[in-house]
């Protein structure tokens, strides 16, 4: 089996614990603040990482303009769909946020072939289409409630978060083609800190608030290097379509936790929802397996 179905499996649960903590530190921290908060404790432990790579003879540091365009580019869209995440984690529950973030391998079926010249074959397709359909099941309230989709403002910014999440890993696939993933890694996080910047600063308060939360910064810190390490390296093996596809089992931790730490209900019928979720997995599976 492609071992980076293991590393996306790894990234997904990676990118839940680090979700959990975003939402925890969502009732007391802006959006900007956390968002700039998750990239700039991330960086220490990439020094850590490179420093230690380069003494084992692992990293050379080599790059060349095209990864400098990557690196920006990629930025730019991890800024703003961070930002996104954060705010709509401010007004909505961690299992529907998650779940429409989770729409981004649907923006990947265009993007990816333009952007990366990864072509899908139909069993692939397919897999993505059942990912996406499981994540709007999980947001059908049922019949009582009108079957209507709730939580408007926390949806429309997830769903912007989920197109720039969709550009973004196009362009890390790319750019693991020319660098080690720590060292792209560190690069991104390096310019989406920078971007968001001049946003912190307009805040008065973000000195105070970075002090008052300096050990969960740094918990999701940790939790954020070694998800964007472990999703970097997997896509020097898969397609980015199918890396986001199976990341996307990290959502059902995302309902486990938030029935446990947060008291969200309608647990089953989401689980119930998510298991469409797997069944795409499963299909990419066996298409990368040559089963089907």
């Amino acid at each position: 089996m492609n071992i980076g179905i293991y590393i996306s499996l790894l990234a997904a649960c990676l990118g839940t614990a680090k979700d959990v903590v975003s939402k925890k530190l969502a009732d007391n921290v802006s959006g900007i603040i956390s968002a700039f908060a998750s990239f700039a404790f991330a960086l220490p432990f990439y020094l850590i990482a490179l420093l230690i790579l380069w003494l084992l003879g692992y990293e050379d540091f080599a790059f060349g303009q095209s990864f400098l365009i990557l690196v920006l580019a990629r930025a730019v869209t991890d800024a703003i769909a961070e930002w996104m995440k954060m705010k709509a984690f401010e007004t909505g529950e961690i299992s529907v946020v998650s779940s429409f973030i989770s729409l981004s391998p649907l923006f990947l079926i265009v993007n990816s072939p333009l952007i990366t010249g990864d072509s899908l074959p139909t069993g692939g397709i397919l897999a993505i289409l059942l990912v996406v359909a499981g994540t709007l099941l999980l947001s059908w309230k049922g019949k009582k409630e009108g079957a209507i989709f709730t939580q408007r403002k926390a949806i429309l910014l997830s769903l912007g978060s989920a197109f720039f999440f969709s550009l973004n890993i196009c362009f890390d696939r790319l750019a693991v083609k020319i660098a080690s993933p720590v060292l792209s890694g560190f690069a991104m996080t390096l310019m989406a800190g920078l971007f968001l910047l001049p946003g912190l600063l307009r805040s008065a308060s973000y000195q105070k608030t970075l002090k008052q939360n300096l050990k969960p910064f740094t918990i999701r810190g940790c939790f954020e290097f070694a998800y964007m390490v472990s999703k970097l390296s997997a896509l020097q093996f898969l397609q980015a379509p199918y890396v986001a596809c199976i990341m996307k089992v990290g959502l059902i931790f995302s309902i486990i936790a938030g029935r446990i730490t947060f008291k969200e209900e309608d647990t089953l019928r989401k689980l119930i929802s998510s298991s469409l979720i797997v069944a795409g997995v499963i299909l990419i599976v066996l298409e990368q397996a040559k089963l089907i």
